[in-house]
C-alpha cells in the first residue's frame, strides 16, 4: 500500500532517513515472523487465528503410470523428465474419469501449510 506518491526528501540527511526505514522494515518483518512462529506452534494469542492451508491435488507415481498406459507416453510426458500436472489431466479427461482416478487413489489431496490470520472486528 503506497501511503503517498512522493515523499519530500529535502531533509538534512536523507541517507539517515533511508537507513532508519530499512531497519524499521527489518524489525517489523522479525515481529511478524515471531508472531507467526508462536501461533503456528500452538500458542493462543488474542486476535490471531490459525487458517488451514489450501488443499492441493497430486498425481501419484502409480497414477502417472496408469495415465501413461491409457493416454500414451507422448501425452503424459511433456518433457523426458516431467509428467503433466492436474490441470493438463483435467483438459484431457472428463469429470467422471477424474473421479475414477481419485477413487483408485491415483489422484490424492495434500493438505497445505497453515497460515496465521487476524480475527476481523477486534
Amino acid at each position: 500500500m503506497l501511503l503517498c506518491e512522493k515523499i519530500d526528501l529535502d531533509l538534512e540527511n536523507p541517507k539517515h532517513v533511508y537507513q532508519n526505514a530499512i531497519e524499521t522494515i527489518e524489525y517489523l518483518q522479525d515481529v511478524v515472523k515471531s508472531l507467526d512462529k508462536r501461533v503456528l506452534g500452538g500458542e493462543k494469542i488474542d486476535g490471531f487465528v490459525l487458517i488451514p492451508g489450501r488443499k492441493t491435488r497430486i498425481i501419484t507415481q502409480d497414477g502417472i503410470a496408469y495415465l501413461d498406459r491409457v493416454l500414451g507416453h507422448d501425452k503424459v510426458y511433456k518433457t523426458i523428465e516431467s509428467a503433466i500436472g492436474i490441470t493438463e489431466v483435467e483438459k484431457l479427461l472428463d469429470a467422471e474419469d477424474i473421479a475414477a482416478l481419485i477413487t483408485k487413489g491415483y489422484i490424492v489431496y495434500k493438505e497445505g501449510s497453515p497460515k496465521v490470520g487476524i480475527v476481523k472486528g477486534e
